[in-house]
């Protein structure tokens, strides 16, 4: 009898077990797993037909992006991934360099369509980053920041390496991306680096993945646990770890942050939570902005924004 009671627990553990195994595969795969060979980005993906001008706007820059010259340059990642990016150059090897880290599963020319050919008018050289799993970089998970913000520092040493070790750097970040600069500042620059830029970044990987379940009618805070054991089974990587409230505490750079206050996926709140944690930040929003359209909704004040915030940290030796 007590044997019988043991072989049926014993089996309800076992198919439990497998059970918690399945759902953390599944939400992996939904969260965290890109492949970016099958899974090509159509840079127009975001652009809704509508007529309007914001989106006739997008289109545009869109379109113009794509026929700016460049060369494709690569680095290796920390864990051995071939990482791709395309440089883009004003033929000035004494400009500062801008690295551009897009958003989730997205794309240099869909993230930076306006913010790459602005950062050239600047004075900028850029290196517009392909972030591991997405475009022509090597992976197959994307970790919200965690490893890409190591990604991050391995560009940087491609420009000391290869561009010149006096060139100055502003790292720029939008969604995703914004996460990621936010956590390379927390894990310390070089002193070259002199800023950082950031659009619309989440505060936790966790508190974004949770939301965004609750919107598809999910319960985000039952689901998160599968969520974050996935990632760490299938993906090599623990998703609680990706917290730029808490990386953006161990700044030594001046942080630029914007938000647009109508944004419904990533809520300005959270880039609230960020400035508060960190004096290093300077916290700007754009009323009426969805996610990532700060730049399309008021050029005007986004690019004079950040030729002060730019200007300031290129001019000025010490960081704040």
């Amino acid at each position: 009898m007590i044997t019988g009671v043991l072989i049926i627990s014993l089996a309800v553990l076992i198919l439990l077990s497998l059970l918690v195994l399945f759902g953390s595969y599944i939400a992996y795969m939904r969260a965290f797993y890109n492949n970016p060979k099958k899974n090509r980005v159509d840079p127009y993906r975001h652009i809704k037909n509508d007529g309007t001008t914001e989106d006739e706007k997008s289109r545009t820059l869109i379109e113009n992006v794509q026929k700016l010259p460049y060369r494709d340059v690569f680095t290796t990642s920390h864990d051995g991934l071939r990482l791709h990016a395309k440089f883009f150059s004003c033929g000035n090897e004494s400009l500062p360099v801008a690295i551009q880290m897009h958003g989730y599963k997205s794309h240099p020319y869909i993230d930076f369509s306006g913010g790459c050919p602005l950062a050239l008018k600047m004075g900028f050289d850029v290196i517009a980053v392909s972030q591991r799993a997405c475009g022509e970089s090597e992976g197959r998970t994307v970790t919200f920041g965690e490893n890409e913000s190591r990604d991050a520092l391995r560009w940087i040493e491609y420009v000391r390496e290869n561009l010149g070790a006096d060139r100055k750097i502003i790292l720029f970040g939008v969604s995703m991306g914004a996460a990621t600069v936010i956590m390379a500042a927390g894990r310390g620059l070089p002193e070259s680096v002199r800023g950082v830029v950031a659009d619309c970044p989440c505060s936790s990987a966790k508190d974004i993945v949770i939301r965004v379940a609750n919107k598809m009618g999910l319960p985000g805070k039952y689901l998160y646990p599968l969520a974050r054991l996935g990632g760490i089974l299938f993906g090599n990587f623990d998703p609680n770890r990706a917290e730029p409230r808490e990386f953006v505490k161990n700044s030594k750079v001046p942080i630029l942050l914007i938000h647009g206050e109508g944004d419904t996926f990533v809520p300005a709140d959270m880039s609230r939570e960020i400035a508060a944690a960190s004096r290093a930040v300077e916290l700007h929003i754009f009323p009426d902005a969805p996610h990532g359209q700060s730049f399309i909704y008021d050029e005007e004040r986004y690019t004079a924004l950040l030729n002060e915030f730019c200007n300031r940290c290129l001019s000025d030796s010490k960081n704040a």
